[in-house]
């Protein structure tokens, strides 16, 4: 006759077991080994119901916490602030929650304010260098003069298309951060620069024609 009771003390010292000596879950093989300690103190079956009490809930915590420190401190690692505090945030709040129903919505509430915190963020559409090497083109096109004032116009159309682009990118994040503008500052921080394949001459070259452009028009 199968006995349930081992089976399932056995079940949970595996679980604790898989988080022993784990530096990165620490909270949770604490918290895994409560709940196996609760179980190895049952002599019945039926106090299977009671002895672990609330530990299940505070194991979906403990679980929470480690995982968003080892984000934590990736992001840390690669210098991305915004997305850190997000951690931080979740952290925090999750030491102070007891129910599985209560974490899972903050869990999705907070994510929901790092990604419109990340999208304010944007310094699209300067990673987009396209309009400027068409207008390059247009301007500095070695062609016969009957064609010199149609790469012209293609030149000064591409810059009318570059300015309302960053005016249609500041109008819709206005509707996520209300005053929000382009900040050619933020093109210089790490999280940004690293994706940019420019040496840092060719970007600031870039910053200065994208702003002539834009006060010209």
């Amino acid at each position: 006759m199968p006995n349930y009771l081992e089976d399932y003390k056995t079940y949970y010292r595996l679980r604790m077991q898989r988080y022993e000596n784990n530096p990165d879950y620490k909270n949770s093989y604490e918290s895994e080994k409560a709940i196996y300690e609760a179980i190895a103190s049952c002599n019945v079956l039926e106090e299977f119901k009671n002895k672990p009490g609330n530990l299940n809930e505070k194991n979906a915590v403990a679980l929470i916490v480690d995982e968003y420190n080892i984000r934590l401190k990736h992001y840390n690692e690669i210098k991305e602030p915004i997305r850190a505090e997000g951690c931080i945030r979740i952290i925090e709040k999750a030491k102070t929650i007891d129910k599985v129903a209560e974490l899972i919505t903050m869990v999705g509430e907070e994510e929901n304010k790092t990604m419109l915190a990340i999208t304010a963020d944007s310094i699209s559409p300067f990673d987009d260098a396209g309009y400027l090497e068409r207008i390059e083109l247009g301007e500095k096109a070695e062609v016969p003069d009957k064609y010199k004032a149609s790469y012209l116009q293609y030149a000064n159309e591409e810059k009318q298309n570059l300015v309302n682009t960053y005016n249609n990118t500041e109008k819709n994040l206005n509707n996520w951060e209300p005053g929000w503008k382009f900040n050619f500052d933020r093109i210089w921080e790490e999280r940004h620069r690293r994706l940019l394949p420019f040496p840092d001459a060719t970007i600031q070259d870039n910053i200065l024609k994208i702003k002539n452009i834009r006060d010209a028009h």
